[in-house]
């Protein structure tokens, strides 16, 4: 209504005509419209991940009950490294269940906020990951050309020492 009483104002000022004022006040309803579709998407998306995030915390729960299971079949041959093995598995347990009631954004912004406490832990962590992946990816590959180049940069195969 107000790009109307706008349009309105307009004209009678000498400035655009009617039509120009509807013309901005349906590119408006169409700004609107695709807000809207876009918070929808959104909306959805979110949804899509917590239900992950449920599905992943009902995993660890699982492992946590496994755990269990395996400690109390270590009870008897080594019952310190079964106790060891519980107190994990209720540690696991406890994070499943405070994970299970979190949205992806409540896990975001507590990641986001562990990043800017401590970033040297964060950067370390990746160094790591990304030292393992990249001898993850040459180990593989290595292990399909069968660790040795089929050509040398001469054209020349390499025989040893």
């Amino acid at each position: 209504m107000g790009n109307q009483q706008f349009g309105q104002e307009s004209s009678q000022r000498g400035g655009r005509s009617g039509a120009a004022g509807s013309r901005t006040s349906g590119s408006s309803s169409a700004r609107d419209q695709e807000g809207g579709v876009a918070t929808t998407v959104t909306s959805q998306v979110q949804d899509a991940l917590d239900q992950q995030v449920v599905r992943g915390a009902r995993t660890i729960t699982n492992v946590a009950r496994s755990a269990r299971r395996a400690a109390d079949e270590l009870e008897t041959d080594a019952p310190q490294i079964a106790g060891l093995v519980r107190g994990v598995a209720d540690r696991v347990e406890e994070y499943s269940r405070s994970l299970e009631t979190q949205s992806v954004t409540d896990i975001y912004q507590a990641a986001s906020d562990f990043t800017r406490r401590q970033p040297a832990v964060v950067f370390g962590v990746a160094a790591l990951a990304g030292f393992f992946a990249l001898r993850t990816f040459r180990s593989s590959s290595t292990s399909s050309g069968r660790g040795r180049p089929m050509n040398s940069p001469r054209g020349e195969e390499f025989h040893g020492s």
